[in-house]
């Protein structure tokens, strides 16, 4: 059980690895290059463009889960369906998306706090992820089903390509030929697109293709997929729905400068977030085809190696967190007053990233065993705890407040997964 439990969940663990070196690596480059405005700028679109990637991961994870519980059931025709559909799905969904944000995108923005120098910057970066919309929903949501496959190398290697070459191409093209914003977005899609390929050539194979009948939507293979998905979305979207509201109250209570540190905050928890996603992600299919055979004992194991898992990684990032406060400053090219911030706010965020350990595994857990309930609870109690604290907090803490939003979230929703897990 070890080392097929190891064979899904290290390569998973790699791939978002590696997703979030380049989250922060993309940071770096755009705060060496233009300094706090380009780090304020891509943090305010990035609720958007974060919209793209949140939909195919949902869309993905949620037919994955579908798939595993009637391959486990031996409903094989009903699991091939379920793959055929979710094509279907991203397809659609991918379309729409992209044309609302190409039609809205700058009046989003600017409700979004960008204002004055901030919103052709944050609409330039947009507008060049908007470009490959499409590609973006489609590597994102077919990884989850490769995975789900068995194919948990190749899915590592297809996402750990897209992220390898965007650093390269960052690199090339935000300092070496200086374009900016523009250039990180299409760093981004031009890594995207190597995914999908690798994806693509994948489902070529003959023992891979599918039927062009299972693509053909079924309404209730449709909504069993839609209701599993809203967790694994909201799961991948919520972090940019924080940023939202952080941002508008860091820029209130702070300044630009206070948006900049948390930009860089928002990085470095992002990192530990996919880490743990990767955890959870990569668990999915052995939980989710235990349940779907009734295989207790198995089960049971697998969720006690993802929790120690989940948690041991948790606690370790935050111990390194907390090291390394002093330097981040530096790598991320903020000013003095930035810089402060962040080293002040660093305890408060390294608490975050222990809670995540929990808090994260745990929804993975609970969708992927088809407690839909508790993993939405989780999910979007989530959102309406944010709301909350984002606007009480700062009201008798002021810019303390915002700092210390995110952590008294998480320590509500730990409590709350102890007693959904206990019942």
């Amino acid at each position: 059980m070890k080392k097929k439990y190891a064979r899904y969940i290290f390569p998973s663990m790699l791939s978002f690895l590696l997703t979030g070196i380049y989250s922060i690596v993309d940071g770096i480059f755009v705060g060496r290059a233009m300094g706090d405005p380009g780090l304020a700028a891509i943090n305010i679109a990035w609720p958007l463009v974060a919209l793209i990637i949140s939909l195919g991961t949902g869309i993905g994870m949620g037919a994955a889960v579908i798939v595993s519980l009637n391959n486990g059931a031996g409903n094989d025709k009903k699991a091939a369906k379920a793959e055929g559909n979710a094509l279907f799905l991203l397809f659609a969904g991918s379309l729409l998306l992209t044309f609302i944000l190409f039609l809205f995108g700058e009046p989003l923005l600017w409700l979004l706090g960008a204002k004055d120098e901030l919103l052709p910057l944050a609409h330039t970066y947009l507008r060049f992820i908007l470009l490959g919309g499409v590609v973006q929903v489609f590597a994102s949501g077919m990884v989850p089903l490769m995975r789900n496959r068995g194919a948990s190398f190749y899915a590592m290697c297809a996402m750990a390509l897209g992220c390898i070459s965007n650093i390269l191409l960052d690199y090339f093209f935000v300092i070496a030929l200086n374009l900016e914003l523009m250039g990180a977005a299409l760093a981004t899609v031009l890594g995207q697109v190597l995914t999908l390929i690798f994806c693509i050539v994948f489902y070529m194979r003959k023992k891979n293709r599918i039927a062009l009948s299972s693509i053909r939507p079924d309404k209730k293979t449709v909504f069993s997929i839609l209701k599993v998905a809203l967790s694994p979305f909201g799961l991948t979207y919520l972090p940019s729905v924080t940023i939202i509201f952080m941002n508008l109250q860091a820029l209130k209570y702070g300044g630009e400068e206070a948006v900049s540190a948390y930009a860089v905050l928002a990085y470095i928890i992002s990192f530990m977030e996919l880490l743990v996603q990767g955890i959870g992600d990569g668990s999915q299919p052995l939980l989710s085809l235990s349940k779907g055979k009734g295989d207790e004992k198995s089960l049971k194991r697998y969720t006690q190696w993802t929790f120690s898992l989940g948690i041991g990684f948790g606690i370790a990032g935050a111990v390194i967190f907390m090291l390394v406060r002093d330097v981040l400053p530096v790598f991320y090219g903020t000013s003095p007053k930035a810089a402060a911030y962040i080293i002040y706010a660093t305890p408060a965020f390294a608490l975050v990233m222990a809670l995540y350990g929990l808090t994260k595994p745990a929804v993975s857990y609970f969708y992927a065993t088809n407690r839909v309930v508790r993993s939405t609870l989780l999910v979007y109690g989530e959102i309406v705890l944010t709301l909350l604290f984002i606007f009480v907090l700062p009201l008798f803490m002021g810019l303390d407040g915002v700092w210390y939003t995110i952590p008294a979230v998480q320590a509500a929703l730990g409590i709350s997964c102890i007693l959904f897990l206990k019942k």
